[in-house]
C-alpha cells in the first residue's frame, strides 16, 4: 500500500528509483527474497526489521552489501533522516555498487542542514552520473538554502502545542466559516486504537477535530465518528464553502498488494454529523489519488496522483465542473511549470486563485517545501519558494490560509516539534525598513558620542536624532519614501548618506558605517594611483574622488589643501615637482566636478613628509602606531617586502581642512 497522505512514506523520486545493483537471480535467499517482496509493497516499517534480522544472519558479502542498502532505503522512506544518513555512509564505506547511494546520502545531509558536506556529496554523485538534472538543482540548493536562513522572510511561525501529538499530526483544514473549528489528521489513537502501519510503522490515521475557545486554546482534539474514521488510514479533509461537504482521502491495506488510495466524499445536513459518503471516481484501485482541495466556487478540485501519464512519481491534477450539481470532468495535469520528475504534494487553493503546494521537485531547502503558484499574464504558472521560516530542511507541506488574510497554519517535520510532524501557525508580520548605523572617528577608528545625524525624507521627514555612546543611531523609515542623512560633529567634517524604500518589496534594514574626518588632520583619499613617473588620473582614482566631491558638497563652508607625497625613492627636487603636478591634476578634476576653484588648493610636498602610522592603520598592517616611515626608518626594515609596503603608504593624496568659513554664492555648488 502506498499511503499518498501520510507524508513520511512519500518522499520517493522516480527519476533516482533506478536499479538497485541486483536481479531477482541475485537474491541469496528466500528470507530476502521475501523482505524485498515486502519492500516493493511499500511496507517500509515491517521491511525495515526483517532487513535488520537478515544482516545478523547472512554471511555473504555481497548479500550484507545488497541488504545494508535496503535498510537506508527503510530509512529514508519512514523519514529517519539521521538514522538514513549513517545507513548510507556505511553502504558508502563497503563501496556498494550504485551511484544512487551519493545522492540519497547526499539528500540525507541535506535534510539535516548540513548543506555544505551535501554539496560535496551531490557533486560526488554528479562525477558518476552527470546528466541528472534533478541532483544539479539540488546541489545549487543547498547554497541557497544557507542563504535564505540568514535572511528568512516576514512569516513568524509557532508550533501549535496544544494541536500536537508525539505522533505525526498534519494536513489542517477549517471546518467552519469563522475559522474556530479545524480538522486534521493524526497517527495517535483513534476510533480504531492502535494497530501499526507497515508502512510508517505509526498508527494507522484518522481525522480529528478541535475548536478554539474565547482565551484563544484550542480544545482537546477528538476523532470525528466512524463513518469517516476507519480502520485504515484516513486523512487529508478538505471542506467545501457551505462545510456541508468535506472530501478526504482513504488508504487501504490488503497484505501483499499495492493497493491505491481513494478520494470520498461525505456529506451531512447543517448542524448535524457526517452520516454517509461515496467514492469520487477518478482512476483505478490501483492508482493512487488524494490530497484533494476545492476552490471557493466549487467547480475545481485539485488533488494529487501517480496515475500513468505525469511528470514524476505523484502530480498535481485538477477536475472541473460546470455547476455544483454536476460531475468533475476527467483530470487534467497542471503541466510540468508545477510538476517535476519528484512529488507534488498538498495543493491547497486559495480564494484569490493563488495555488500552494509542497514539492521535493523543484529548488528547495530539503524534503518536501512550500511553493506558491500564480498564472502570469500569459495564464503560465509562475512559481515561488516560500523560503524560510514556513521551509526548512526537513518537510514542510500542508498550508492552509484563513481567507484572504495572510495567516493560517502548515506542517513540518522540523526539529524542535513535539512529535514527527506538527501543525503551526504562520502569520506575515508588516513590512519594516530600518536605518541602523554607527558614527566613527576617521583616523582612531572609535565610535563618537553625541554626534547628530539629521534624516530628510520625500515625505517630509525632518528630523535629527543623536548617536549613543557607543556610537549607534537607529531609526525606523516609511514605505515608498527617498532619504538623504547627514551626519555632524562639531571639530569634525559632514558625512552623507542617501537611501530609498520605494522599490522595496519586503522588510529591509539599512547599515551603514559613517567615518568624519576630524578638521584638525589631514585625511587621506585612499586609491589615488598614478602611473611611475606620470600625474595623470587613471579611471580608479576619478571613481574615489568622487568620494571627495560628496565631502566638499555636504560641507559647503570649507576650503582645503590637497597635497600629494612621494615614496623616499629618487631626489627631492624631482618628487616636489612630481607631487605638484598630481596636486594639480585633483584640483582640476574637482573643478570639473562644479566644486569651486577658490575652495582649493594644490600642494606638492614631495618626500618631505612622511606618513605617520594612526590607530586605524595600525590595526589593518604591520606597522606600529605613531611609526613615522622617514626615509632612516624605511632603510632599516628587514626586508625589501617591507620596504616597498612603507613606500606604497608614503605614495599618498591627502587634504586637510584650511577655512571653515568660506560663504559660497547663491549660483555655487
Amino acid at each position: 500500500m502506498y499511503n499518498i497522505f501520510l507524508k513520511s512514506s512519500i518522499i520517493i523520486v522516480l527519476l533516482l528509483f533506478g536499479n538497485t545493483g541486483f536481479s531477482q537471480d541475485d537474491f541469496y535467499s528466500k528470507l530476502t527474497k521475501k523482505a524485498d517482496i515486502t519492500f516493493t509493497t511499500n511496507e517500509f516499517f515491517k521491511a525495515l526489521n526483517m532487513y535488520k534480522s537478515l544482516y545478523k544472519e547472512s554471511k555473504n558479502k555481497d548479500e550484507k552489501n545488497y541488504i545494508s542498502f535496503r535498510i537506508a532505503e527503510c530509512y529514508r522512506n519512514i523519514n529517519q533522516t539521521k538514522k538514513a544518513e549513517g545507513a548510507y555512509l556505511k553502504v558508502i564505506t563497503k563501496n556498494y555498487n550504485n551511484p544512487l547511494i551519493y545522492y540519497y546520502y547526499a539528500d540525507m545531509l541535506r535534510r539535516n542542514e548540513k548543506y555544505a558536506e551535501a554539496a560535496a556529496q551531490f557533486e560526488e554523485y554528479l562525477k558518476k552520473v552527470p546528466g541528472d538534472e534533478h541532483a544539479k538543482i539540488a546541489k545549487t540548493s543547498c547554497a541557497m538554502s544557507a542563504e535564505w536562513i540568514e535572511s528568512p522572510t516576514r512569516y513568524v511561525i509557532e508550533n501549535r502545542r496544544e494541536l500536537n501529538s508525539k505522533e505525526s499530526d498534519f494536513a489542517p483544514a477549517y471546518a467552519t466559516n469563522d475559522y474556530l473549528n479545524i480538522y486534521f489528521t493524526s497517527t495517535r489513537p483513534g476510533v480504531y486504537g492502535e494497530k501499526i502501519n507497515p508502512v510508517t510503522g505509526q498508527i494507522f490515521s484518522d481525522i480529528f477535530e478541535t475548536a478554539l475557545d474565547k482565551k484563544g486554546s484550542w480544545s482537546k482534539p477528538v476523532p470525528l465518528n466512524d463513518t469517516i474514521n476507519s480502520p485504515n488510514d484516513d486523512g487529508t479533509p478538505a471542506i467545501t464553502d457551505n462545510y456541508n461537504s468535506m472530501y478526504f482521502t482513504r488508504c487501504k491495506i490488503v497484505r501483499g498488494i499495492k493497493l491505491g488510495c481513494q478520494i470520498l466524499k461525505a456529506k451531512r445536513e447543517a448542524g448535524e454529523d457526517w452520516l454517509n459518503y461515496e467514492i469520487v471516481q477518478i482512476a483505478g484501485d490501483s492508482i493512487t489519488v488524494g490530497h484533494p482541495s476545492v476552490s471557493k466556487d466549487g467547480l475545481s478540485m485539485y488533488f494529487v496522483s501517480n496515475m500513468a501519464g505525469g511528470f514524476g512519481e505523484n502530480d498535481i491534477y485538477v477536475m472541473t465542473r460546470k455547476s455544483k450539481s454536476k460531475s468533475f470532468a476527467n483530470p487534467v495535469n497542471l503541466g510540468m511549470e508545477i510538476n517535476t520528475s519528484g512529488d507534488e504534494m498538498y495543493p491547497f487553493i486559495r480564494e484569490n486563485g493563488i495555488l500552494y503546494f509542497s514539492s521535493n521537485g523543484h529548488p528547495g531547502m530539503g524534503g518536501l517545501d512550500i511553493f506558491k503558484a500564480t498564472k502570469n499574464e500569459d495564464n503560465e504558472w509562475v512559481i515561488e519558494n516560500m523560503r524560510y521560516p514556513l521551509n526548512s530542511s526537513e518537510d514542510d507541506f500542508g498550508i492552509i490560509y484563513k481567507g484572504n488574510h495572510e495567516e493560517g497554519l502548515f506542517c513540518s517535520s522540523r526539529k524542535g516539534g513535539r512529535g514527527k510532524d506538527d501543525i503551526y501557525s504562520f502569520i506575515l508580520s508588516p513590512m519594516e525598513f530600518v536605518l541602523q548605523g554607527v558614527i566613527k572617528d576617521e583616523n582612531t577608528d572609535l565610535p563618537i558620542k553625541g554626534a547628530r545625524i539629521r534624516i530628510v525624507g520625500s515625505d517630509g521627514t525632518d528630523l535629527d536624532i543623536t548617536t549613543l555612546d557607543d556610537g549607534t543611531f537607529r531609526y525606523k523609515l516609511n514605505q515608498h519614501t527617498d532619504y538623504i542623512y547627514l551626519a555632524k560633529k562639531e571639530g569634525y567634517l559632514n558625512g552623507k548618506g542617501r537611501i530609498t524604500t520605494a522599490e522595496l518589496a519586503d522588510s529591509k534594514t539599512f547599515k551603514d558605517e559613517i567615518r568624519l574626518a576630524s578638521i584638525a588632520n589631514p585625511v587621506e583619499v585612499e586609491n589615488i594611483l598614478y602611473d611611475f613617473g606620470k600625474w595623470e588620473l587613471r579611471p580608479e582614482a576619478k571613481k574615489e574622488l568622487n568620494g571627495l566631491v560628496d565631502i566638499l558638497k555636504a560641507n559647503p563652508n570649507i576650503t582645503i589643501e590637497l597635497s600629494s607625497h612621494t615614496d623616499m625613492v629618487g631626489d627631492s627636487i624631482s618628487n616636489i615637482i612630481l607631487s605638484q603636478k598630481r596636486a594639480q591634476s585633483v584640483v582640476d578634476y574637482l573643478v570639473e566636478k562644479s566644486i569651486v576653484k577658490d575652495r582649493l588648493e594644490a600642494k606638492g610636498y614631495g618626500k618631505n613628509m612622511p606618513k605617520v602610522i594612526n590607530g586605524r592603520m595600525a590595526k589593518a598592517g604591520i606597522f606600529r602606531e605613531g611609526n613615522i616611515l622617514t626615509e632612516d626608518f624605511i632603510n632599516k626594515l628587514a626586508t625589501p617586502e617591507l620596504k616597498e609596503q612603507a613606500n606604497q603608504i608614503n605614495r599618498r593624496t591627502e587634504f586637510k581642512v584650511l577655512t571653515t568659513n568660506f560663504i559660497p554664492d547663491v549660483d555655487d555648488e
